[in-house]
């Protein structure tokens, strides 16, 4: 049966609330979300163009609620997470091991994390090692909580959605 454009308006939606959700619900623990499985997620059962859809939006959202609008982060926040559907939908396509899914979870994180330091180290003039020396142990930790999310999560969210053909 075709997707009606309600069900896939509907299916975005909601799908961006639980990614924006989750994020803020986790804040008290730092780097630690779902973000990375959500999007990997996502990617896997959606495709690029819906998913990107939820990049967006959760970006709005998540600038909108934090009252951090600003030129110089937003558009590298977005370039960071879109790189998860881009990946997953091109040259990653053709992983479906949850392993590997996992492993890719941890590239995910370092790459949202290195393009995160190019607005501080290039436009605001920030030392690149002083930078990476005070971030690592956080970039490591969303490494880990992507990995290990990915890893539990995935197969069973992966037949929820089969389930529910969402």
């Amino acid at each position: 049966m075709p997707e009606t454009k309600t069900k896939s308006i509907v299916t975005i939606a909601i799908l961006s609330v639980i990614l924006f959700i989750q994020e803020e619900m986790l804040t008290f623990l730092p780097n630690i979300q779902l973000t990375v499985f959500l999007l990997v997620l996502y990617s896997k059962k959606l495709g690029f163009k819906k998913t990107t859809c939820i990049v967006l939006i959760h970006v709005l959202l998540d600038n909108l609620v934090l009252g951090s609008f600003n030129i110089i982060y937003t558009p590298f926040m977005f370039i960071g997470w879109e790189l998860i559907p881009l990946g997953i939908n091109t040259i990653f396509k053709k992983v479906e091991k949850t392993l590997h899914l996992a492993l890719l979870g941890v590239l995910f994180s370092f790459t949202y994390s290195f393009v995160y330091m190019i607005p501080a180290c290039l436009i605001l003039k920030m030392d690149l090692f002083i930078y990476w020396s005070a971030d690592i142990l956080f970039e490591i930790v969303l490494a880990a909580s992507s990995f290990l999310s990915i890893l539990w999560l995935y197969e069973p969210c992966a037949k929820l959605f089969d389930r529910y053909e969402l």
